[in-house]
């Protein structure tokens, strides 16, 4: 895989933030129903993403055992979005072997952008806050997936 289509599978998946917060701008009147399913919806597409990677490398019943309690352990003491999402960036460096995973992989990082930037609308602009200046306090926050995996993409593909 090139650099250019493994940075284009990133920085799409890192705008479904971007396209979460402007969706929840435009449907303003359904977030308050839907707010209470989205951290349920997080936490489902997070298990979906390991197991995606789970299941492309193989590993045996014990290990994917043992990989669902400790996922379900750090999930359940809290979601620490800038955790994951560098832990995401991770995990799509692991899978760049296999465009196809690839994919899948960073389509659900997208959909996971998608749920935290709705989130993150509802919490924070209907304070009055200027949109713009919310907007890049989000990406910036969640900058660390793009840092880690083109970081990783670069040391250990081409040093």
């Amino acid at each position: 895989m090139q650099l250019w289509q493994f940075a284009a599978a990133v920085a799409v998946s890192y705008l479904g933030l971007l396209a979460g917060f402007f969706l929840a701008s435009a449907t303003k009147e359904e977030l308050p129903t839907a707010r209470k399913y989205f951290p349920w919806l997080q936490r489902l597409v997070i298990i979906a993403i390991a197991a995606v990677v789970m299941d492309s490398f193989n590993f045996n019943t014990g290990l994917k055992v043992a990989a669902y309690a400790l996922l379900l352990a750090v999930i359940a003491v809290g979601l620490n979005l800038q955790f994951f999402y560098a832990a995401f960036g991770v995990l799509l460096f692991v899978v760049s072997k296999n465009q196809n995973t690839l994919l899948i992989v960073s389509s659900m990082v997208f959909l996971f952008g998608l749920l935290t930037g709705s989130i993150h609308f509802d919490s924070k602009v209907k304070k009055k806050s200027p949109v713009l200046g919310e907007v890049e306090k989000l990406l910036i926050s969640n900058a660390s997936y793009l840092v880690v995996a083109v970081v990783l993409f670069l040391v250990l593909n081409y040093v």
